[in-house]
């Protein structure tokens, strides 16, 4: 005769069996998400990776992924050399990085205060401005490439890095201004009050009060406007002809030939000029954080 015995959970039993799966689906959301972010980092950096790959071995990508003891061994830096050395480079990237931060600088003076005006004084006409400020950044620069060499022709400011200067502020401006106006917008209007109340000026409480809150907001848009002003291409070519005064994008252009392409000089002129790039995310990455957080939560 076979005795048949009725398996039962304990109430404790189920609850730590409830409290294991919890847990697991938790560790595999984990593990997914880890997976996901990974992924789309190695998505993301692989390009910088073949152009670090390409700038040591002039035989390229294929090279490193089929042997790479053998590409290893065959690296070498004298691509880095000749860009350094035997190239106009040292100059693109001296006249890149005056002109870069000389843009950034007036941009950032001239924004602050025309982003505070439009996100916090109450003027007729203020909201059609920041709409056609939005709107000037859906026309192709080359559109008024043409127009605005014949009027730096005219002014004498054609192959100057203070022309072309000028015209990185009034690329970048717009971008900036709309950038830093939704910061401003989001400020409680108590804040000057009050500093008007104790005496102060308007101006003296943008001074006092609005600039050292709206710092980290600052910092980041100085850092974006910066990496336009750097990576643009469409003006430094229309209104620099001399190749000592090219900044890098169009000076590197000009290794692109008709019938040859010299891979690891343009590759490590590419890793040149990126790393700038790199470094300055890197050291302030703190500030972007916390400007587009502060920037993005309505007070």
């Amino acid at each position: 005769m076979t005795m048949a015995t009725d398996t039962q959970t304990t109430p404790n039993e189920e609850s730590n069996t409830s409290v294991l799966s919890d847990r697991q689906r938790e560790r595999a959301k984990r593990v997914g998400f880890h997976g996901l972010l990974w992924s789309l980092i190695a998505i993301v950096l692989s390009p910088v990776l073949w152009m670090f790959v390409v700038s040591v071995n002039q035989i390229g990508f294929e090279a490193f992924i089929g042997d790479p003891v053998g590409w290893a061994a065959n690296a070498d830096l004298s691509g880095y050399y000749e860009v350094w050395t035997e190239s106009d480079f040292p100059y693109w990237f001296r006249n890149s990085l005056i002109v870069s931060v000389g843009a950034t600088v007036l941009s950032i003076i001239v924004c602050t205060f025309g982003a505070y005006s439009i996100g916090r004084l109450r003027f007729r006409g203020r909201k059609a401005m920041a709409t056609f400020l939005l709107v000037t950044q859906m026309f192709p620069l080359i559109l008024i490439a043409i127009p605005l060499f014949i009027v730096f022709r005219d002014l004498g400011l054609v192959n100057t890095l203070t022309g072309l200067m000028i015209a990185y502020v009034a690329f970048t401006l717009p971008f900036a201004i709309w950038m830093l106006r939704g910061f401003y917008e989001n400020l409680p209007e108590s804040l000057e009050e009050a500093a008007m109340i104790d005496g102060s000026t308007r101006f003296g409480a943008v001074l006092r009060v609005i600039l050292p809150l709206s710092a980290p907001a600052i910092a980041t848009t100085a850092i974006f406007t910066w990496v336009l002003a750097w990576n643009e291409f469409v003006f430094a070519l229309v209104l620099i002809n001399d190749s000592e005064r090219q900044t890098l994008p169009p000076g590197m252009s000009e290794w692109v030939g008709q019938f040859a392409l010299n891979w690891d000089m343009l590759m490590a002129g590419a890793i040149s000029a990126t790393i700038p790039l790199l470094v300055v995310f890197f050291l302030l990455q703190s500030y972007i954080v916390k400007g587009l957080a502060e920037g993005a939560v309505k007070s």
